[in-house]
């Protein structure tokens, strides 16, 4: 198991936090693109090509910073598939691990792996509909955890003083 310290790995879950946000943003703004909004539509004074590469573009800087969060956590990732986690939050950490990788995975399908028209439009709906499920999920993730990040933060903020 690895074991950093409290403040290396609440430094670790801080940087990984603002690319996300920005991810889950943009993944709603691509949704009024997805219902059928022209491309040209401007949303904050930006297209939806513009919306679509940054989506993209944040998601390959998310990743790693995401699998980092779980490299972190090998201890719970291991008792993940090894069907022995335990704990308050289990049920909603199972799915957003779960609708992450899934969100993950339908993006690269559609994106990198199929050229069928068909295929791509199945991934990109279902890539929307798990999305919007991730949305929720990471904020009742954060919701959670939240006493937790907050007391992190008082001892981070009494040790810099």
């Amino acid at each position: 198991m690895i074991q950093l310290r409290d403040n290396t790995r609440f430094f670790i879950y801080t940087i990984a936090f603002l690319p996300f946000i920005l991810l889950l943003s943009s993944g709603v703004i691509m949704l009024y693109y997805h219902t059928g909004a022209p491309k040209e539509a401007l949303i904050i004074a930006r297209d939806g090509y513009f919306w679509l590469a940054f989506h993209k573009t944040v998601s390959m800087v998310c990743t790693p910073f995401i699998l980092l969060h779980l490299f972190v956590k090998t201890n719970w990732v291991k008792n993940y598939f090894l069907f022995k986690l335990k704990g308050k939050f289990k049920t909603s950490n199972i799915v957003l691990f779960l609708a992450y990788f899934i969100c993950l995975f339908t993006a690269i399908g559609s994106w990198l792996v199929f050229r069928d028209n068909d295929i791509v439009s199945q991934l990109k709906g279902l890539h929307n509909k798990i999305g919007i499920l991730l949305i929720f999920i990471f904020c009742i993730h954060v919701w959670n955890y939240w006493t937790v990040i907050f007391n992190q933060i008082k001892r981070l903020g009494c040790k810099l003083r």
